[in-house]
């Protein structure tokens, strides 16, 4: 789990946040099909015991906050691997980081609490989210979702919809280059 009341952030981490920082470009199609493809392999590594690299984290923190795009593939990711690894995966990056970092991390962690019927506790979660954070969109869009009492099945009815077009977009040809 991830833990929204703590302010820790691994020194690794942080030095890497620190180099990184502006410098990523949300629109750089090759970084963003790099940091697709480097997810999902964190994540079959997460299945064998392995943390991801100080360097990896601190860029899917930076990429989640920058993109959309990315921010949206973890949503959709359900349908490619292990739902319980996506959930290590997602509370190793969000327990290192600095909590205002974390905000699209854990807002996508909830979504999966949410699909294992762990509604309360994704509730409460995303009520957390808000208070660090009241006006991220998504978190804004999800607490009505929660409210409304979506079947838990909608969240990946909502992926199965989603997912193909936004690793259509991240993978799409940079035309501007061409």
């Amino acid at each position: 789990m991830i833990d929204l009341d703590a302010e820790f952030m691994r020194e690794d981490v942080k030095l890497e946040i620190n180099e990184l920082d502006g410098k990523y470009n949300p629109l750089d199609r090759d970084t963003n099909v790099r940091i697709v493809e480097d997810v999902r392999k964190a994540i079959d590594n997460i299945a064998d015991g392995v943390v991801p690299s100080a360097k990896h984290i601190a860029e899917i923190a930076i990429a989640t906050n920058e993109n959309l795009q990315i921010r949206d593939f973890l949503m959709g990711l359900r349908l490619e691997k292990d739902t319980d690894y996506i959930g290590t995966y997602l509370s190793v990056i969000g327990n290192v980081i600095t909590k205002e970092k974390c905000i699209p991390i854990a807002t996508v962690f909830t979504t999966y609490l949410y699909e294992a019927n762990e509604m309360e506790y994704a509730k409460e979660f995303l009520d957390k989210v808000l208070e660090k954070n009241p006006d991220y969109s998504l978190a804004k869009l999800l607490k009505r979702v929660y409210d409304a009492q979506w079947p838990a099945s909608e969240m990946r009815e909502m992926a199965v919809k989603l997912h193909a077009s936004i690793l259509e977009n991240i993978y799409e040809v940079d035309n501007d280059n061409n």
